[in-house]
């Protein structure tokens, strides 16, 4: 068994975690598989085989952004890697990326749906200029999101212009490039210089297709994800493991692209 990142999941503070989760639920009517603590992450990573989770924390107002990453910055360690947040319009968030950067996060999540955004708006160029000027990544919720209804914000087509217009700064797309919008993902992002992840493709795309994406966007570029504690980290490692594809393209994707790109 090689080593395995799993580059996309979350947790909440345990005082916060039942709150949360429930929100969500009934937000996206859907169950969660774990409770959101930190210890029921580590305790799946254990049972999945997966060395390293990365947290992918999401502000839904400017409020909770300080909050956030001071607790993000406090469960770095043991296994646990974190994204910071920001919230598009907020005040400061200059020093706010700085201050992220400076607690040892690797990234920023941005959710184009929780926050309100579209990805090529040009409100967000300086951001990105930001984030690629001090050297953290960014990793969008990319397609449609089940907790939210059309129109999208997070299309291929809007985060292939962040990609154009920013050479520079390191993407990652969630959901195979953008969750239930595979078609444009093909069109608009396959074969550029961003990051694919797997988190919630299994089960809502073919194993076929799959592979076909994988394929023509690049083993080089794929990483594992999986969403916990909205999917089983057991489950999606399997479903690589089982994958048509070569053992060295599966090393890749569960762990020697992340290793890569998060520098480890």
């Amino acid at each position: 068994m090689t080593n395995i990142i799993d580059i996309h999941t979350h947790a909440f503070a345990d005082e916060i975690a039942p709150r949360a989760i429930r929100a969500i639920e009934g937000m996206s009517h859907t169950r969660a598989i774990l409770n959101g603590t930190v210890s029921q992450l580590k305790a799946s990573m254990k049972k999945a085989g997966i060395n390293i989770s990365v947290l992918q924390p999401v502000s839904t107002k400017p409020s909770q952004v300080r909050v956030i990453n001071d607790w993000a910055g406090r469960v770095v360690g043991n296994g646990l890697l974190c994204f910071g947040t920001i919230y598009p319009g907020q005040n400061h968030w200059e020093e706010e990326v700085d201050r992220i950067k400076a607690l040892g996060m690797l990234g920023v999540k941005l959710h184009p749906e929780y926050q309100g955004f579209y990805p090529d708006s040009r409100s967000m160029f300086p951001i990105y200029e930001k984030l690629a000027e001090v050297g953290l990544i960014v990793l969008f919720h990319a397609g449609e999101d089940i907790a939210f209804s059309a129109p999208f914000h997070g299309s291929p087509q809007r985060i292939s212009q962040v990609v154009d217009n920013f050479p520079a700064l390191k993407v990652i797309a969630a959901h195979l490039g953008g969750f239930q919008m595979w078609d444009e993902v093909e069109q608009h992002l396959v074969g550029k210089e961003l990051y694919f992840d797997t988190s919630y493709t299994f089960g809502h795309l073919g194993t076929d297709r799959i592979i076909e994406i994988m394929e023509k966007h690049g083993f080089d570029r794929i990483l594992f994800g999986t969403d916990s504690p909205w999917t089983d980290q057991k489950a999606e490692v399997r479903q690589i493991l089982e994958l048509d594809i070569p053992d060295w393209a599966k090393e890749k994707i569960l762990w020697t692209n992340s290793a890569s790109l998060l520098g480890l």
